[in-house]
């Protein structure tokens, strides 16, 4: 309890006892005032005022009087000469206290708090009347104001010991918090953990990444500044919301059901494209809430674009390079040979072949990497042995808003890779029959990118689902199982469609259908 709790509750007290011994005084008053009034109207009062039965009255006072409790009754004249008193002695004798004058001239009946000859005390007093109506006396009861307290003290041992023991309750109650408090703020003081919330506070605001935490009820707790930036929120209107409320594409409320956490998780969150890391908030073994940290995909994945454009860039000019050595030792024997119209003729294929797929490409697909990437796997589908066919009703103008080149890149690099080696493993197909197909449209609703092979096909043991899987794959070796993983990855985060099928006669039919209308409120944000 605080010295301020403490004063207030002594003062509480004694306001207490001062009002109770007030009540007290004054209800005493107005007994003796009753009795006053009633013996005032008595011929036995009346009669010893005029001169009769004197010993009678004061005999029967004093048995009043001590029934009553009363400290003294004393009936007095005019003059103030009293007729009867508890002390025979002092009858006959003036009554002291001054505060006869309001009865005896004025006819009031009334309290009064005076000193008399048996001390302090408060008195009820009131006037005699004869027949004919004339003051003839006055009557006065009174109660020492020592034995109204002797009564009231007893009242203030009661209060002082209920204020100990409230003092005594307050200390353990206090004592009870205050260890709940410091357990609840693991094991700090207050003042270093409101230095720790400070630090905190900072710390956030410098990162670049964006965090956000949610309550066990999905209630942000809190968002620093870089996450704002991102999502293009407000901290102040976001705070203690509920994060469907704020970010209905958001599924971080998830992994407090699931208690599964989730690391590099590639997805779109108010329009913005992240790579997001979610974790729980454990406190003494039991799940309190869930943080995720969160950066813009572009940041990241402008290196890794450039990192692809530069790497499909080098396996264009390496297959290109190892091509052009085979064309150019061609050539050097038919020069050899003296075969000159041989050479003509083949330098003229080559050109042609070349500059029709470049012209195709700049026509039918509208974004640079995407045509880098089939220009690159055509010729390294020439360099295996291959045929990459692109069908000529291909089309691919401009990408929505929504839909990031890169990640088209990942889902038909995947594509073709897969058809390369499945076509590759299939010993049973002739090496001049062994073709890749490649359609690409945007008419209608979707992007479809379509792949297809006459390669070995699916695998029996594995169905799509399990190809899906991160890890999972057909094929022996490191690193695989990763690039359908990721397509599949691609294609749900923008609510599309992933078909897997094999041909009828041979081979493998890969399709990925991708909406492009962006329809936010059904991202996928695990």
């Amino acid at each position: 309890m605080t010295l301020s709790g403490l004063i207030q509750l002594l003062t509480l007290s004694g306001a207490g006892f001062a009002y109770l011994k007030s009540v007290k005084a004054h209800d005493s008053g107005e007994v003796a005032l009753g009795v006053a009034k009633f013996l005032a109207g008595t011929p036995m009062v009346v009669e010893a005022l005029q001169g009769k039965n004197q010993q009678l009255m004061q005999h029967k006072i004093e048995a009043m009087r001590t029934s009553i409790k009363a400290a003294f009754i004393v009936v007095g004249d005019t003059q103030g000469i009293r007729y009867s008193h508890p002390v025979a002695e002092r009858i006959g004798k003036k009554m002291q206290g001054g505060d006869n004058d309001r009865a005896l001239l004025q006819g009031i009946s009334y309290i009064s708090y005076a000193k008399g000859s048996l001390g302090n005390s408060v008195r009820g007093k009131t006037p005699v009347y004869d027949d004919l109506g004339n003051i003839i006396g006055v009557v006065s009861v009174g109660y020492l104001v020592t034995t109204i307290d002797d009564k009231v003290y007893q009242f203030l041992f009661f209060l002082i010991a209920m204020a100990l023991i409230v003092v005594l309750a307050n200390v353990i109650i206090s004592s009870f918090t205050a260890r709940r408090f410091q357990h609840a703020i693991l094991g700090f003081e207050p003042e270093e953990f409101g230095r720790l919330y400070m630090e905190l506070q900072v710390t956030l605001s410098t990162i670049k990444e964006g965090i956000i935490s949610i309550d066990k009820n999905s209630h942000i707790t809190s968002i620093n500044h870089s996450a704002c930036q991102i999502l293009n929120l407000k901290m102040e209107q976001v705070l203690n919301k509920n994060i469907q409320s704020v970010l209905p594409e958001s599924h971080l409320t998830d992994i407090l059901h699931t208690n599964i956490e989730e690391t590099d998780v590639e997805t779109i969150l108010n329009g913005q494209a992240i790579i997001a890391t979610r974790q729980l908030i454990v406190v003494d073994g039991n799940v309190v809430g869930a943080v995720s940290s969160f950066r813009l995909k572009d940041e990241i994945t402008e290196l890794t674009k450039q990192l692809s454009q530069i790497r499909e860039y080098a396996e264009l000019l390496r297959s290109q390079t190892h091509e052009h050595r085979n064309k150019l030792n061609t050539i050097s024997g038919l020069l050899q040979l003296d075969k000159t119209e041989e050479v003509l003729r083949l330098i003229g294929q080559e050109t042609e072949h070349y500059q029709h797929l470049i012209q195709f490409l700049r026509e039918a697909i509208a974004e640079p990497v995407i045509a880098g990437v089939l220009l690159g796997k055509s010729e390294r589908a020439r360099e295996l042995g291959l045929t990459l066919d692109i069908d000529e009703g291909s089309r691919l103008l401009r990408l929505p808003t929504h839909i990031r080149a890169e990640d088209l890149v990942t889902v038909l690099g995947n594509f073709i890779d897969n058809a390369f080696e499945a076509s590759l493993s299939n010993a049973s197909t002739n090496k001049n029959d062994r073709k890749v197909l490649i359609s690409i449209s945007d008419f209608g609703p979707d992007i479809i990118i379509e792949v297809e092979d006459n390669g070995c096909g699916l695998p029996e043991q594995l169905d799509q689902m399990a190809l899906i899987k991160k890890g999972v794959s057909s094929k022996t070796g490191k690193h695989r199982g990763v690039g359908l993983y990721l397509v599949n990855q691609i294609i749900t985060q923008y609510k599309g469609q992933l078909i897997m099928e094999n041909n009828e006669n041979q081979g493998t039919r890969v399709i990925a259908y991708l909406p492009k209308v962006f329809y936010k409120g059904l991202t996928n944000d695990k």
